[in-house]
């Protein structure tokens, strides 16, 4: 029978998903930290911009309006021009685009565009805020509040200041300056750019150094993944040659002795004095047990007849011991096409391991084997066989998954087996309580072999 076993299986792929993810999250975390450093420079331009104009437009009032405006209040000759000759050169630029002096009444005292001059509007909070508590303040704006004006090309809106303003002989004003917030935008781009070989390069050259280890760790895991599978797939060998050996042993050997003392014993037993028919007839009835007992124990070894035409059969010896212990047996095998030796095996192993916890452990009363064709799976749309088997037990204790100790393949290693062939094994509690152990597996075998 081909077994195929000495043939490396496909690596895992839980690795490869594992490294997809590690690769996604730096990724994920260039594009954040991408993210985050045009937001941060956005926001430190625009709270520089409000600092540099709220500092600007102090200076421009205390050193250039205060003066000359105080000089103008009073009637000096040509001051009235030159403080439209200076605010006109500030304004030049394209920077600074409107200027405003307030009284406290809300009366405007002096504009850059004079039809403002001498318009009394409702005071804004901020020109009170300026004026009774020497308070500056900076906001951005889209349009002038009290200016009738509007300007083009400022689609960004403006950065608007108060700041207070003392003229000499006059009770204290408000100063309020608008700035185009087009600077601003200029300013976040040039903290955009300083920004970016701070921070996003290093932390490229730091993914340039991981990736490399990420995928030389990946290939040792699948190394040692691989090496492990082999080992495993070498005891499970060895295992099912050894059980094939031994079951051998016991056919050729002790079986065979015994039937022919059974032979033996019949063939004198009417020589025996009448006496002595009970004492004959007990030890060939004891021979006889022996026999069935070692040929039970053969089977339970290694079935002698392991292909898909028996596994109704084989299946049902699996349970016949349950049935004798009175738990009620439902068995359903739906008509199966060609299946691997392998898979053949590695569903009486199931099988044999999932019965033999029930019989241990479960303290059943109905125990239900399921066998049939479960649609396909994977890219390739393989076929797959589904064997269940359900009982209605106290439920499985995770502990006693590995049983190889006491002489048994053990669940967890099944898993292992199952999982090479491409399959899927499960161990779930039933919606009745109980468990319900499920092993999905291609029908033919391991892909790739």
């Amino acid at each position: 029978m081909r077994r195929g076993r000495d043939r490396p299986s496909a690596p895992r792929v839980g690795v490869r998903r594992e490294l997809a993810i590690f690769y996604g999250a730096a990724a994920l975390a260039l594009i954040v930290v991408s993210i985050g450093a045009v937001v941060a420079s956005r926001s430190v331009a625009r709270s520089q911009a409000l600092s540099d104009a709220e500092h600007m437009t102090s200076r421009l009032g205390s050193l250039v309006v205060s003066p000359i405006l105080g000089d103008s209040l009073k009637g000096v000759d040509g001051s009235a021009e030159d403080l439209v000759r200076a605010i006109n050169n500030r304004m030049r630029d394209g920077y600074l685009r409107q200027v405003t002096v307030w009284g406290a009444d809300g009366r405007i005292v002096w504009a850059d565009d004079p039809v403002e001059i001498g318009r009394v509007v409702e005071t804004p909070p901020e020109v009170t805020e300026a004026i009774n508590d020497g308070v500056t303040t900076a906001d951005f704006e889209d349009q002038p509040e009290a200016s009738e004006q509007t300007f083009d090309g400022s689609e960004d809106g403006f950065v608007e200041v108060y700041t207070p303003l003392q003229v000499e002989g006059q009770p204290t004003m408000a100063f309020e300056a608008y700035y185009d917030y087009a600077r601003v935008d200029e300013t976040a781009d040039g903290l955009l750019f300083q920004l970016i070989p701070l921070v996003l390069v290093p932390l490229l050259v730091l993914m340039l150094i991981q990736v490399p280890i990420a995928a030389s760790l990946a290939r040792r895991v699948r190394r040692q993944d691989a090496d492990r599978s082999a080992l495993l797939e070498r005891n499970l060998s060895v295992s099912e040659k050894e059980r094939v050996r031994v079951a051998a042993d016991l056919h050729d050997g002790p079986i065979q002795e015994l039937a022919g003392v059974g032979y033996a014993l019949g063939a004198v037993a009417s020589s025996v004095p009448d006496n002595k028919q009970p004492l004959m007839r007990d030890i060939q009835s004891t021979v006889l047990h022996a026999i069935e007992s070692l040929r039970e124990l053969m089977v339970d070894l290694y079935p002698p007849d392991l292909s898909v035409g028996q596994l109704p059969n084989t299946l049902e010896n699996l349970a016949a011991p349950l049935q004798v212990k009175g738990i009620d047996i439902d068995i359903s095998v739906a008509e199966l096409p060609a299946l691997d030796n392998d898979v053949v095996t590695t569903i009486y192993r199931v099988a044999h391991e999932a019965l033999a916890n029930v019989a241990e452990h479960a303290d059943a009363s109905r125990v239900s084997i399921r066998l049939g064709l479960n649609g396909t799976t994977g890219p390739a749309r393989t076929k797959t066989v589904h064997l269940e088997v359900a009982d209605d037990g106290v439920g499985f204790d995770p502990a006693r998954l590995d049983r190889r100790s006491e002489g048994h393949l053990g669940l967890r290693l099944l898993k292992t087996r199952v999982e090479d062939l491409g399959g899927t094994l499960t161990l779930t509690g039933g919606a009745q309580g109980g468990t319900v152990v499920g092993a999905t597996l291609p029908v033919g075998g391991r892909p790739g072999v």
